[in-house]
């Protein structure tokens, strides 16, 4: 299949509940119930949002409500028939919705990215955790064919909860949870990420690819400018920072500086996700978690959303922080739906994307 479609990201706590059910088994289960083509429960290490605390699972700030990203993608028809199920099952948190191509199976070898503004190119790829190829886990092969043909990274984000061709996959307490999704999210230039798909296909038993158009941010260069075919007063953006674990600035981890900046300057909310595996440099080796390490080297995935006018007040703090230790991009996304309880801002009328 190959199809336009809608990608659904839905930010929340750990601890928020719907009814008797955790929000978070709520809204697995009702896209379990659409049988959505794939769909990812992250959660993150770090983050912040509608409450302005942050909240964080390093020691002694160990928290019991970390922050949630779940992300669902299926064809237009299919993600608008699910909006009212996710809004009660999600009564505190933001829901953002994007364009995105959806291919699955052999026919990622022919599937082309969409034509839009933006420099490069990202590439959401779902697996299992627990799929081989040949002797080594199939998302590190992944990872290494999208270096071997030019990207500019690429970071394995592991997942606790999802949906994998329709049939939900849950991480499970002393299990190996080889069945669980996963993601793995590359960018750079799109004739390179799309050199990749025919060897994807070859690695995965049956891959799943979205195809995104977005800006890849370089160190002291500016934001892109808002399309005009975007309405000014529904639009949010997404800043997303790759980097690894062990980035250090101002005398504490790179993500962790981020967030706190981000907070103190009013940022509308931000996440971090710990990765499994990845890299951010065609000329360095992938890098995780290996055997004879004491220090983690995992990669991090840091999103921060917000309304433009605030991201390029805050842009030049980031920059500054940032510097060249990571990949940086930003998407604008059209459709929005930030919500406390009963205030409400945006709308998720998914009838005009």
């Amino acid at each position: 299949m190959i199809a336009d479609a809608l990608k659904l990201s839905v930010y929340f706590g750990d601890s928020l509940t719907a009814g008797p059910l955790l929000a978070s088994d709520a809204l697995m289960a009702c896209f379990a119930d659409h049988r959505l083509a794939t769909a990812t429960l992250l959660r993150g290490i770090e983050g912040f949002g509608i409450n302005r605390r942050i909240q964080a699972e390093r020691f002694p700030d160990i928290s019991t409500d970390l922050p949630l990203l779940a992300v669902a993608v299926d064809a237009r028809e299919r993600i608008r028939a699910v909006l009212d199920d996710v809004d009660r099952a999600v009564p505190r948190g933001l829901v953002t919705l994007e364009h995105t191509h959806l291919a699955t199976g052999d026919e990622v070898r022919e599937a082309e990215f969409p034509a839009g503004p933006g420099n490069a190119a990202k590439l959401t790829i779902s697996c299992a955790a627990g799929e081989r190829a040949g002797r080594r886990p199939a998302y590190r092969a992944a990872v290494a064919a999208l270096r071997d043909c030019g990207a500019s990274g690429a970071t394995v984000l592991p997942g606790v909860d999802g949906l994998l061709h329709g049939t939900r996959r849950r991480a499970r307490l002393f299990s190996a949870n080889a069945a669980t999704p996963l993601a793995i999210i590359s960018v750079g230039r799109h004739d390179r990420l799309r050199a990749a798909l025919p060897r994807l296909v070859e690695l995965l038993r049956e891959p799943t690819v979205t195809l995104e158009r977005i800006t890849q941010l370089e160190h002291g260069g500016a934001l892109p400018s808002l399309p005009a075919s975007i309405a000014a007063p529904s639009v949010w953006q997404a800043i997303q920072v790759f980097a690894r674990r062990t980035d250090q600035v101002n005398g504490r981890t790179l993500h962790s500086e981020l967030l706190r900046c981000l907070r103190e300057a009013g940022a509308a909310g931000a996440t971090t996700i710990l990765g499994d595996w990845g890299f951010g440099a065609r000329d360095e080796r992938p890098y995780g978690d290996r055997l004879g390490r004491v220090m983690s080297h995992r990669p991090t995935c840091t999103v921060y959303v917000d309304r433009p006018g605030n991201v390029e007040e805050i842009w030049p703090l980031l920059d500054d922080l940032i510097a060249a230790r990571g990949i940086v991009t930003s998407q604008f996304i059209p459709g929005y739906r930030e919500r406390s309880g009963e205030t409400v801002h945006g709308s998720l009328d998914a009838s005009q994307l």
